[in-house]
C-alpha cells in the first residue's frame, strides 16, 4: 500500500496577466472581511492568524481557477484518496493577503471544520502574488517540519491533506497574496 504525498504542486497554472485579473476580480467582487470568529486560534482562543482575508464565494471565481480544481479533484482520486464533495457555488474561499509593512503571519494550525458533519480533507493554496516576496514560507509539520519552498512561485499551486499542521512566516519584504480553497467531505472516521 502506497503512503500519501505531504503535499502536492503544481508550477506555473497561471500566468502574471490571469493573476492580475483575478486579483483585481476579487477585489472589487468578494463577500468582505473574514469574520473574526471564524480565523484559527489556539487553545486558548489566542489568535494565531496575522493578515487580512477577503471571502469570496468559488461561485463568483470559478470560471479562473477551473482547470485547477478539476486538476485538484484528479491528484486525489489517484494520489490521497479522500472522499470529497464538490465545491458550489455559494462555498467560500479566502483570499489571503500578507504584507511586509506589519510582518503578517500565520502560526502553527491545522484547518478544521466549523460543520458537525463534515471535514475538511485538503487545503489548496493558490499563489496570486504578482512579485515575488521574502518570507511567508510556508511549513507543515507531520512526523518532522517540512518547507513548501513551491509556495514562492508566482502562478503555482500547492494541496496538502488538512489535517496537518502548517504555518507561514512573517512577510518581511513585499506582498503574499493567494487564494484557498477547502475541499470537504464526511467526517473522518
Amino acid at each position: 500500500m502506497s503512503k500519501r504525498p505531504i503535499y502536492w504542486y503544481w508550477h506555473n497554472c497561471l500566468n502574471i496577466k490571469e493573476i492580475k485579473k483575478i486579483n483585481k476580480f476579487i477585489i472589487n467582487n468578494n463577500n468582505g472581511d473574514e469574520a473574526k470568529n471564524l480565523a484559527a486560534t489556539g487553545n486558548n482562543e489566542q489568535r494565531l492568524k496575522f493578515l487580512k482575508t477577503k471571502i469570496i464565494n468559488f461561485g463568483k471565481i470559478k470560471k479562473f481557477i477551473k482547470h485547477i480544481v478539476e486538476n485538484v479533484y484528479i491528484v486525489n482520486r489517484n494520489e490521497f484518496g479522500f472522499t470529497l464533495y464538490d465545491l458550489k457555488d455559494i462555498d467560500g474561499t479566502n483570499y489571503n493577503v500578507y504584507n511586509s509593512n506589519t510582518k503578517d503571519n500565520y502560526q502553527w494550525h491545522i484547518d478544521r471544520s466549523l460543520n458537525n458533519c463534515t471535514d475538511i480533507k485538503l487545503t489548496v493554496i493558490i499563489n496570486l502574488s504578482e512579485k515575488p516576496f521574502e518570507g511567508g514560507d510556508l511549513f507543515l509539520q507531520q512526523t518532522g517540519t517540512t518547507p513548501v519552498p513551491e509556495i514562492k512561485n508566482i502562478g503555482g499551486v500547492v494541496m496538502f491533506p488538512s489535517y496537518i499542521r502548517h504555518m507561514v512566516t512573517p512577510v518581511t519584504e513585499g506582498v503574499r497574496k493567494n487564494l484557498v480553497l477547502f475541499l470537504n467531505g464526511p467526517n473522518l472516521k
